[in-house]
C-alpha cells in the first residue's frame, strides 16, 4: 500500500461506529467459504474491513503480533476468540487491531505534516526538510515497536509513506527507505544518534 491508500487525510473514519462495523464484518459470510468470516481467518475479517473502509483498513493485519519483543506496530490485543463462536472476544479483538493501527496512521500523518516541504520549497531546501525528518520518525518507530526482531519493516514502511508524502514516486521511496534500513539499521538494536543521523544524510542525500 502507498501513503496515499493510506493517508487519514483522505479516508475518513468515525472509530465510535468501529465495533458495530467488526461485528457485522465477523458475522458475514466469507466469499470463498460460505462460512461466518470470524470462523474463516483473521485474514478474511481484514479483507471484509478493507472491503467496507477502504485498502487502509487491511493494513494492521500485518501489523499485528502479539509476542511483547517481535518489533510489530500492534502488539497488545484481547485474546483470540477465533473459531470458538466467541463473537463478542472476536469483536473486541479486531476492533483493538482496527483502531491502534489506525491511531498509527493519525500519528504518522501528524508527523509528516510537521516535516512536509512547502509549495514554494526548491530541491535542495526539500532534501533539508527530509533528512531532518528521519530522526523524530525512526524514533517514533522505535518507540512503538520496542525495536524487536521485526522493526526493521516497520521502519522501512513509515520512511517510504513520509518520502511519498513529500512528492517522491512510490517505487523510488520503497527503494530508497529499503536501502538506508538495510544499510544502517539491525535488528533488535535500537539504531543512536550516529547511525540516525547517517540514515538522515543518505536520504537528505538522494538526488542531490
Amino acid at each position: 500500500m502507498t501513503w496515499r491508500d493510506v493517508d487519514p487525510a483522505t479516508h475518513p473514519f468515525d472509530s465510535d461506529q468501529a465495533p458495530d462495523v467488526v461485528r457485522e464484518v465477523v458475522s458475514s459470510p466469507d466469499p470463498e467459504s460460505g462460512r461466518p468470516r470470524g470462523e474463516r481467518s483473521a485474514n478474511s475479517i481484514a479483507r471484509g474491513l478493507a472491503e467496507h473502509y477502504g485498502s487502509w483498513a487491511f493494513g494492521w493485519y500485518n501489523a499485528m503480533d502479539e509476542h511483547p519483543d517481535s518489533g510489530a506496530i500492534i502488539r497488545s490485543l484481547p485474546a483470540s476468540g477465533l473459531g470458538s463462536g466467541e463473537l463478542e472476544q472476536q469483536v473486541k479483538r479486531y476492533t483493538g487491531a482496527l483502531l491502534q493501527w489506525r491511531a498509527w496512521l493519525e500519528e504518522l500523518a501528524s508527523l509528516f505534516a510537521q516535516f512536509a516541504p512547502g509549495p514554494d520549497m526548491d530541491d535542495e531546501e526539500t532534501r533539508r526538510r527530509r533528512e531532518r525528518a528521519v530522526a523524530p520518525l525512526v524514533t517514533l518507530v522505535v518507540e512503538r515497536t520496542g525495536a524487536g526482531e521485526t522493526w526493521l519493516g516497520a521502519c522501512a514502511q513509515a520512511l517510504t509513506w513520509y518520502l511519498e508524502s513529500t512528492g517522491m514516486p512510490p517505487a523510488e521511496a520503497e527503494e530508497l527507505a529499503d536501502e538506508v534500513v538495510d544499510f544502517e539499521f539491525e535488528s533488535w538494536v535500537a539504531p543512536d544518534a550516529e547511525v540516525v543521523g547517517r540514515a538522515g544524510q543518505v536520504i537528505g542525500g538522494h538526488g542531490a
